[in-house]
């Protein structure tokens, strides 16, 4: 018996690509620093943007520190983040991510 994937929606033949493609998984990282501070930038890492919201309900944004958000497809050769979208501050960040039409 013969079987192959086919997409319900058309009645096509699936692409090699939907069935052993690589799936992109997205991580949130959040950078906050202390102005006029010489200390290093403190990291947090997210897996969805509805954990980073439910942080920033918790804790919102402070005047005294500088924040850059991030999100990552993952790294290149030289291990460095691809960055598909990045923000100074919160609302421009979830704005970004929703314009562009990631889901996380």
């Amino acid at each position: 018996m013969h079987t192959r994937n086919v997409n319900v929606k058309t009645a096509a033949p699936e692409s090699s690509r939907k069935i052993g493609g690589k799936t992109v998984s997205y991580t949130i990282f959040v950078a906050e620093t202390k102005k006029k501070s010489e200390e290093e930038s403190d990291v947090l890492e997210f897996s969805s943007l509805a954990e980073l919201k439910k942080l920033r309900r918790r804790c919102p944004e402070t005047m005294r520190c500088t924040y850059f958000y991030a999100l990552s497809s993952g790294v290149d050769k030289q291990f460095r983040h691809i960055h598909v979208a990045e923000a100074d501050h919160f609302k421009q960040f979830v704005r970004l991510i929703e314009r562009v039409g990631i889901d996380i």
